[in-house]
């Protein structure tokens, strides 16, 4: 049985069929052209993606641990894989360990001990997992991360630049103390092996076409510790991305989560894009950004719904680039109607995912971004 299962976690990683396209076809005319290219990207390739990633680390990919450093080397490896001449860097980074610290006691401050007593439950909890998460970023601070960039530089117009970002690190928490939980199992298939699937498919898609506009993409690490990651990153490159060419940063979190059963309003397909809130002053630069994807994505794929949703979602590596003043938005799950409970559990495995509507995102977001870099908006 276990030569079996080795077996096929082999084939899953290496049974994808090559993504090859025409010449006539690598040069997108019109929003048809968008449809015929991402309509040709197989959906078991995108699940090929998928399980390879989830099966290559088991049994954690959280940071300090011997299967988070495979999970980077796996995704070099795969990028080199689709784009044996594409640009891969990986960009190893000190992480802010204080700052992170801070962020953790000061959410507590303001939003428990303000509120509760200290013999609350409620107060109880939120205190285990701030001294759980302050306790463990104090054993990764000589442990450096890896953010693993691809870049497809654009034709006509390379200073134009868009960023796709996903996280690959996992992290467990008891869910009756949230206690980091270092002995579970954390296959992170949603979260957030989805993103990063869909990242690895659309990468295939781009490494085929001519873009007239430059496309990066970045697979952050260190989310799960207040997004170090995406901060070293944005703290890195942020005077260069300061100019009126970066049209954003676009995040892709948890995109294999949706339910009918146990949606509050017993709806499928019903996907979000979070922008700043409308009362910040700079909502007009995510708005901008969303509203051009989000029709494009509309014109590309019916049946698939993501709303723009200027609520402030502040729990990923966008905020990173909202604290710098720059523009950037999350593709992710419905939050208020149907969140993942298996989110952060050792139950978040591949067979809990739905396929369609993975799927149904995937070609949707790759068709909006295909559709920018070629203004067809």
């Amino acid at each position: 049985m276990k030569y079996i299962l080795i077996f096929m976690i082999q084939f899953y990683a290496f049974s994808a069929d090559p993504y090859v396209l025409r010449d006539y076809e690598k040069n997108i005319k019109n929003i048809n052209s968008v449809k015929s290219v991402v309509k040709k990207y197989k959906k078991d390739n995108l699940l090929t993606n998928l399980r390879g990633f989830v099966s290559c680390c088991r049994p954690s990919r959280m940071v300090g641990t011997k299967s988070h450093d495979k999970a980077a080397t796996w995704i070099v490896d795969r990028l080199k894989k689709i784009d044996p001449n594409g640009l891969v860097i990986v960009d190893e980074f000190s992480p802010d360990i204080e700052h992170a610290k801070s962020i953790y006691r000061e959410d507590f401050q303001r939003e428990i001990a303000k509120n509760y007593p200290n013999t609350s439950p409620v107060y109880k909890k939120w205190n285990n997992f701030t001294n759980s998460m302050v306790s463990k970023l104090d054993k990764l601070k000589s442990v450096k991360g890896k953010n693993i960039i691809w870049e497809k530089k654009g034709s006509l117009s390379p200073d134009e630049v868009i960023i796709l970002g996903a996280h690959y690190d996992t992290i467990s928490y008891d869910k009756e103390n949230l206690v980091i939980d270092y002995e579970a199992t954390q296959p992170g298939a949603d979260n957030n092996g989805t993103g990063v699937a869909a990242l690895l498919s659309l990468i295939e898609i781009l490494a085929e076409i001519n873009t007239p506009k430059t496309v990066r993409v970045v697979f952050l690490d260190y989310q799960e510790f207040s997004s170090l990651g995406s901060r070293a990153y944005v703290k890195k490159y942020k005077e260069s991305l300061k100019n009126d060419k970066f049209a954003g940063f676009v995040n892709l979190l948890m995109l294999g989560h949706d339910t009918k059963r146990n949606d509050k309003k017993s709806k499928t397909n019903n996907f979000k894009v979070y922008t700043r809130k409308k009362s910040d002053p700079l909502y007009g630069l995510d708005s901008k950004l969303a509203k051009k994807l989000v029709s494009a994505g509309d014109r590309t794929l019916s049946g698939m719904r993501f709303k723009i949703d200027p609520n402030g979602f502040n729990r990923s590596d966008h905020v990173s680039f909202w604290d710098e003043g720059l523009p950037a938005i999350i593709f992710t799950q419905n939050w208020e109607d149907d969140p993942n409970p298996k989110n952060h559990t050792s139950n978040d495995f591949v067979e809990t995912i739905n396929f369609r509507s993975l799927e149904k995102a995937f070609r949707f977001i790759s068709g909006s971004i295909i559709a920018w870099t070629y203004d067809i908006i």
